[in-house]
C-alpha cells in the first residue's frame, strides 16, 4: 500500500478545505455540550467511504445532516458493542464502591478492590491496544455497507487483521501518532486546535478507506 501520502495531501487539494474546517469546528464546539458527536462520526465515516471509492475531493460537504446523524449513530453503536467487555469488568468495581458507600465497609473491601482493579487494568490495557490497532478495520468494514454487524463481528475483524496486519499496523500507528500531536493547536492562540484535531481525524479516516480498498483488492485476488 504505497498511497498513504494521499491521505496527508488531499485535504489541502480541496478548494473549500478552510470553510469545511470551520464547519467541523462548529460541531466540535457543539460536541462539548453533547451535540454534534453523531454528525462528526457520520462525517468521518463518509470520508472513509469516499476514499474507498476514490472520490475527489475526499472532504464531504456539511449538508445532509440527517444522513450524517443516522450513520454516526450506528457507528457509535459499533463501539458501544466493543465496550461491553469493559463495562462488564468494571461493574464489580461499582458494586464494591456501592457497598463501601452504604456503610458496609470492612477491612477486606479496600484490599479486594485494589486487587481487582489491578487485575482489570492488566486486562484493559491490552484490550485497549487491540482496539487501537484494529480501529481502521472496524471503520472501513462499517463504511463499506453501513452495517453494525459487519464492524462488530469480532472474529472477522481479527481474521482481517491477520490477512493484512502490516498495512493495518502502519495505518493504526500513523493515526495514533498524528492524533497525539493534534493538541499542538493550542499553541496557536487556542484556535488552531480545531484545525489540527480535524486534520488528524480526516487523515486517519482517509487512511482507513485506503486500507479498506487495499484489503478488498487483496480478497478479490485469486
Amino acid at each position: 500500500m504505497n498511497d498513504l501520502g494521499k491521505a496527508f495531501s488531499s485535504f489541502f487539494k480541496d478548494p473549500a478545505w478552510f470553510t469545511k474546517t470551520l464547519g467541523a469546528a462548529l460541531f466540535m464546539i457543539l460536541s462539548v455540550f453533547g451535540i454534534g458527536i453523531l454528525v462528526l462520526a457520520g462525517y468521518f465515516v463518509q470520508i472513509t467511504q469516499r476514499a474507498m471509492r476514490r472520490e475527489d475531493p475526499v472532504l464531504p460537504r456539511w449538508d445532509g445532516l440527517g444522513r450524517k446523524i443516522a450513520v454516526g449513530f450506528k457507528f457509535c453503536v459499533v463501539y458501544l458493542v466493543y465496550l461491553i467487555p469493559v463495562l462488564l469488568l468494571l461493574f464489580p468495581v461499582f458494586f464494591i464502591l456501592l457497598l463501601t458507600g452504604g456503610g458496609e465497609e470492612t477491612e477486606t473491601i479496600p484490599i479486594i478492590l485494589s486487587i481487582y482493579t489491578f487485575a482489570v487494568t492488566l486486562l484493559l490495557i491490552p484490550y485497549g491496544l487491540f482496539l487501537s490497532l484494529v480501529s481502521p478495520i472496524i471503520l472501513y468494514r462499517f463504511a463499506e455497507r453501513e452495517r453494525i454487524g459487519d464492524a462488530a463481528e469480532f472474529v472477522s475483524v481479527v481474521r482481517q487483521f491477520g490477512k493484512n496486519w502490516q498495512n493495518t499496523l502502519a495505518v493504526a500507528l500513523i493515526g495514533i501518532g498524528i492524533q497525539s500531536i493534534a493538541p499542538v493547536g493550542f499553541m496557536i492562540l487556542g484556535v488552531g486546535i480545531f484545525f489540527t484535531v480535524f486534520y488528524s481525524l480526516v487523515v486517519t479516516a482517509h487512511m482507513s478507506g485506503l486500507l479498506g480498498l487495499s484489503s478488498l483488492k487483496r480478497d478479490q485476488t485469486p
